[in-house]
């Protein structure tokens, strides 16, 4: 569908099975893009059950189904909340290939179950750090790399419908997410003079290990059902009856969204922030 021959598309925060950034990288890598895939270090002891059935090997494994498609991939381990490791990474990447077309900051994580008054300073930091500063980070490197190569290139970054609309008991969560959002205004802002586009794209409800997670895996096997179907179930009572589409969402569908903000179908946009979400937010 989309034309990304020789182009070089970087994900960050794609090191889980079940989670966005693994779906959108393999995506771009499909529609011909080389890839290049980031996380930070994650002992395998460490993975949940899920990953260690399927005999995941984190990075490794998500550059084994990237070159599976016939392009090259790339892993680069990186803590993005630091600004040296960052541009370390970033400069491993142009060392490989020469460019990055695509930039897709993905790096994130989320606290549930802290409003404003349990909220401890250290949760406050580590969710600002991550989700926020991370993105600026990661966004600033590239793009002073995209400025600098003269060619232009897309910057999408994931945010979230709760940076736009405030929930109980994610006091920390809700504010890193709207920071996304201006962050990739003031970006696209900046950035359009060098022909770089930036827009945010702002997931609801999805099947990934942050949102129901091990005890949907759980469900699964002892229901013999897909892993997503399990996770509709354990959430039907809770986020599923404030879904206009009463599910929700697959990885994959996010990242044909990310993949079309990196095309030159949509070479009119930037600037924007696109809810993701089943009809979330305006669900009555």
């Amino acid at each position: 569908m989309y034309n990304f021959k020789d182009k070089v598309a970087f994900v960050t925060g794609a090191g889980r099975r079940r989670g966005l950034g693994y779906d959108t990288a393999v995506r771009f890598a499909r529609e011909g893009a080389n890839v290049v895939v980031s996380s930070k270090f994650r002992p395998p002891e460490q993975f949940p059950e899920e990953e260690k059935l399927l005999g995941w090997k984190g990075l490794d494994s998500v550059v084994e189904e990237i070159e599976a498609q016939g392009v090259r991939g790339l892993a680069v381990t990186a803590d993005t909340t630091d600004g040296k490791q960052v541009q370390d990474m970033v400069d491993k990447v142009v060392a490989e290939f020469g460019r990055i077309d695509i930039f897709v900051a993905n790096a994130g994580t989320a606290l549930f179950n802290r409003d404003m008054l349990t909220c401890t300073e250290e949760d406050w930091r580590r969710i600002i750090d991550i989700n926020l500063t991370g993105a600026f980070l990661s966004c600033q490197a590239v793009a002073r790399h995209m400025v600098e190569r003269g060619e232009g290139g897309a910057i999408i970054l994931i945010a979230s419908t709760a940076g736009k609309m405030a929930e109980a008991h994610l006091g920390a969560y809700c504010p890193s997410k709207a920071g996304v959002i201006a962050l990739g205004k003031v970006l696209a802002i900046e950035l359009v003079e060098h022909n770089i586009r930036v827009n945010t794209v702002c997931p609801g409800h999805f099947t990934t290990n942050l949102l129901a997670g091990q005890p949907a895996f759980e469900l699964a096997r002892k229901k013999g059902i897909e892993v997503a179907e399990a996770s509709n179930e354990i959430l039907k009572d809770s986020y599923i009856r404030r879904i206009l589409m009463k599910r929700i969402g697959y990885p994959r569908e996010l990242a044909n969204v990310v993949v079309f903000l990196a095309s030159d179908e949509a070479s009119f946009i930037t600037g924007q922030a696109y809810n993701v979400d089943g009809g979330y937010q305006i669900s009555p």
